[in-house]
């Protein structure tokens, strides 16, 4: 009989229910999709590995316990400490007492908002919104007189005379010689990002156990000015959430009042005393909170809310009191949507084109199986993080496992796009050698994304780059679902396989696997097989002469000889090394179709 041919696109990501007929119709899906992302410019990519951000641990082998990109370096909070690095090289701690003595002495009367000084510099040492400290209360300055008189943005709880005026504001010598402020047994941190009209915003940092956390960095000149202090003023002792929305600083979580979210006042995230702050009881144990277009979203453990108002009478809502959130590390905001982890696997909060109205989704129907075998069962011994790339319109959230070694550690990657149907959806694949514990997606100077993550051995990581994981090889493996070539009743002998790769660099690892009649022992099973070398393309502009090889094609194909015959057959992409990453688009397979038996 003549040769026949077909062609398969690669889309359709992870699909782990499709039963075996229902995959023959959907030949470009993957049955396992390890160590792959699904390219939002079409194929399977291979994913990049992970290397060391500097030389450096933080605080020894302490865990890392938060990551957060800040005022052009990145803050990692470590043991009982909070550290600050541009290059990861050298750590800088900066929870410590910032506030430095100034000239003079001051006197305040109690229930006023007045300063008095005596031999002081106002005008000089201090300015508008200034952080001030006078016999340990501490306030912002609201206006200056002269040098002698000041007022601050609240009234003092108690009269002194011949007090010493502080304002926070360290450089590094004074840094260093500052006394450390504790954060005992801090773990899990949460950021929040109040930007303000300083250089870099004021960092807010909250951990469950310790009162929340303010450090702002500014740079003038190659000099930085570090200010950290524990938030006051009525502040929750010991928040476990936190964010920033209507221009306040939202806290939620602490283990007192585990139901209660405190906002504070307008364009003073530090104020929980004004007249525009307060609390609002949701009723149910809050497992995170996140703004969500012009509302604030109360993700708890049975049922989630949403909150506005804030200005006036707070209003609250129920968007559903059937699902809850099982872990708040696991929520992010990407197209336009929440995505959550529910009960049931991953969902979504989305906006309608009604004004003010939102619903819920289902997005992890094709990967339910992992959440069932892998996470829900494992819950007790899963810390969760997540992240969004936004450069590759990506959701990835991982379950990192104690007891388990690094190269056992799981996620998942989730790429919102396009189908060639037309389709908007999810496209899933699993990670596995990644041990992120913590992580963090940000921006550097030049408004570049910056991915970073952390496990137990101290230290911080750069995420999503290189070709390896920080020295170890990247194993990834594409399978397809079993293809009946659209007549599973015809044996095929199969003459040969045509892959169409594009590669980012030289990769000789890759191989083909192919398996018949859905991998029964009883017919004969050939062994792997080279799909040879990869070698990316030259491109006008970019490559250069005499050492790039031109002529090449962007997707070339690369043939193998297939051996054996089968009913149906599937096939396992499969490499394993420190190569470049590459991409599957998609193949050809030659066969020629035989009789029915």
């Amino acid at each position: 009989m003549p040769e026949q041919g077909v062609s398969v696109t690669c889309e359709g990501g992870l699909d782990l229910v499709g039963t075996t007929h229902n995959l023959f119709r959907t030949p470009g899906v993957a049955t396992a999709l390890k160590n792959y992302e699904s390219s939002i410019h079409g194929g399977y990519r291979r994913i990049n590995g992970f290397t060391k951000f500097g030389s450096a641990q933080p605080s020894g082998t302490d865990d890392v316990e938060g990551i957060f990109r800040y005022c052009q370096g990145v803050v990692a909070c470590a043991g009982a400490n909070i550290y600050y690095s541009t290059n990861g090289n050298s750590w800088t701690q900066v929870n410590k007492d910032t506030y430095q003595s100034k000239t003079g002495t001051v006197s305040v009367t109690a229930g006023a908002a007045t300063v008095t000084g005596s031999g002081t510099s106002f005008t000089t040492e201090f300015a508008v919104n200034d952080d001030i400290k006078i016999n340990n209360e501490v306030f912002n300055v609201l206006s200056i007189t002269d040098n002698l008189n000041l007022t601050v943005d609240g009234n003092f709880a108690s009269s002194a005379s011949s007090q010493v005026i502080k304002k926070n504001g360290a450089n590094d010598s004074q840094l260093s010689s500052g006394s450390a402020i504790a954060r005992t047994n801090q773990a899990d941190c949460k950021f929040a990002l109040y930007e303000g009209d300083t250089q870099h915003g004021e960092l807010f940092i909250v951990d469950g156990v310790n009162k929340p956390a303010m450090l702002k960095i500014t740079v003038a000149g190659g000099v930085n000015t570090y200010s950290f202090k524990e938030v006051e003023r009525s502040a929750p002792d010991k928040s476990k959430f936190a964010t920033i929305f209507g221009e306040r600083l939202i806290l939620a979580g602490d283990s007192d009042n585990p139901q209660v979210v405190s906002y504070s006042t307008r364009l003073k995230p530090e104020d929980f005393t004004g007249a525009s702050a307060g609390t609002i009881d949701i009723g149910d144990k809050i497992q995170t909170v996140k703004p969500f277009r012009n509302k604030l979203i109360v993700f708890c453990e049975s049922s989630i809310f949403q909150v506005s108002g804030l200005d006036g009478t707070p209003v609250v809502s129920g968007v559903t009191k059937n699902i809850g959130c099982v872990h708040g590390n696991t929520v992010q905001e990407i197209g336009g949507d929440l995505v959550f982890l529910a009960p049931d696997g991953l969902r979504t909060i989305a906006g309608t084109a009604r004004i003010d109205d939102i619903e819920l989704g289902s997005i992890s129907r094709k990967i339910l199986p992992l959440f069932r075998d892998n996470i829900f069962p494992n819950l007790s011994t899963i810390e969760f993080s997540s992240m969004v790339v936004r450069e590759k319109s990506q959701y990835r959230l991982f379950y990192y496992q104690s007891g388990l070694s690094n190269p056992q550690q799981k996620g998942i990657i989730g790429t919102f796009k396009v189908a060639s149907t037309g389709a908007v959806g999810y496209e899933w694949s699993e990670t596995e050698g990644i041990p992120a514990r913590r992580v963090h997606a940000g921006t550097d100077t030049n408004g570049n994304e910056v991915l970073y993550h952390a496990e137990v051995d101290g230290r911080v990581y750069n995420h999503d780059t290189g070709n390896d994981f920080d020295g170890a090889n990247i194993i990834a493996i594409y399978k397809t679902p079993d293809l009946d070539y659209g007549d599973s009743g015809v044996r095929k002998t199969l003459y040969y396989i045509k892959t169409s790769i594009r590669a980012e660099g030289t990769n000789s690892n890759l191989t083909v696997l192919p398996r018949y009649d859905f991998e029964s022992p009883n017919v004969p099973q050939p062994s792997e097989i080279s799909l040879g070398n990869l070698i990316s393309v030259s491109t006008f502009g970019n490559a250069v002469f005499g050492t790039a090889i031109f002529g090449g094609t962007l997707f070339p194909q690369q043939r193998a000889t297939l051996t054996g015959s089968g009913f149906t057959n599937n096939f396992r992409i499969r490499s394993a090394g420190n190569q470049a990453p590459y991409t599957v688009s998609g193949f050809y397979v030659d066969f020629i179709a035989g009789g029915r038996i």
